[in-house]
């Protein structure tokens, strides 16, 4: 696979993501799970991954405390003191995460791929003390995740490696199809058989994060820029732009239209109109003087 040149300022912008994530994902590194369980603060410190509760649009928070739920202009802290890096919903409503234990979370660290129905009590699958997804999805294949190889799993309990290997920023796939997009600082690659190949998409802009719903792709850009492709990511329409840096990405297609949240340091952000438009129904809290 041949992943095609940029220009020298695409790069810089994408590497500047990279770099970003990299200082992101070092302040999240933390002790296993020795000692008493803490309290999780009201607010995140650090978010990872978006996605919605099964069957819903209720937004959820994968962050370096675990999950928080979103009830309109509020914040629910819920389940085990883990520092979800990886997290994604499958096809049946079950969660799957990865990462590291909390302060009296028994779980190894890192936790491997673990899995969970509500949030509350998770169960190991597979890898566990061995692998750090810090790139998760599903598609209709199966598990794509990241963790220093590209790895490929039907059941979530045996992984293969993909036979490309390339660092995604991040991956992005849904349940009901085989496509799934990853974000690279050379553009974004697409696969349409859940990871098995990947193809470059030379048109399209350097994307920074990604969601797949039925229909449509959603990039986020660097500078907070929203793109739509309606055509597998062939080609990629310009829409709004959220206000603050952006941190993670989800959409769903509902019968008012297609719906994005963003996660930036502005908040929680969402768009009701395909892109074009944000607001902040959660706030990020002012810092402390």
């Amino acid at each position: 696979m041949t992943i095609h040149h940029i220009s020298r300022r695409r790069r810089l912008t994408a590497a500047s993501a990279a770099t970003a994530l990299l200082f992101t994902l070092a302040a999240c590194a933390q002790d296993g799970g020795d000692g008493q369980e803490t309290a999780k603060p009201s607010y995140p410190t650090h978010v990872h991954a978006l996605a919605l509760k099964p069957g819903t649009t209720d937004v959820l928070i994968a962050s370096h405390e675990g999950i928080y739920e979103v009830s309109g202009s509020e914040l629910h802290p819920t389940g085990a003191n883990i520092d979800l890096m990886g997290f994604t919903v499958d096809g049946d409503g079950v969660y799957l995460a990865s990462g590291h234990p909390g302060p009296g979370v028994d779980l190894p660290d890192p936790v491997g791929l673990i899995s969970s129905a509500d949030g509350e009590d998770w169960t190991r699958e597979s890898l566990a003390g061995k692998s750090d997804f810090h790139a998760l999805t599903v598609a209709s294949g199966g598990i794509i995740g990241f963790d220093g190889t590209l790895r490929l799993s039907a059941d979530g309990r045996s992984w293969t490696d993909a036979p490309a290997q390339f660092t995604p920023h991040s991956l992005a796939g849904s349940p009901s199809g085989p496509l799934v997009l990853a974000t690279t600082e050379d553009g974004p690659l697409v696969s349409n058989d859940s990871g098995l190949t990947w193809s470059p998409l030379p048109d399209a802009p350097v994307i920074m994060l990604a969601a797949v719903t039925e229909s449509r792709l959603v990039g986020v850009l660097p500078d907070g820029g929203i793109r739509i492709s309606t055509d597998s990511g062939q080609s990629w329409d310009p829409a709004g732009s959220v206000l603050g840096y952006p941190a993670a990405v989800a959409a769903a297609e509902t019968e008012n239209g297609l719906q994005i949240w963003v996660m930036t340091d502005a908040g929680l952000e969402h768009s009701a109109d395909g892109g074009q438009t944000f607001s902040i129904p959660v706030e990020q809290p002012a810092a402390a003087p």
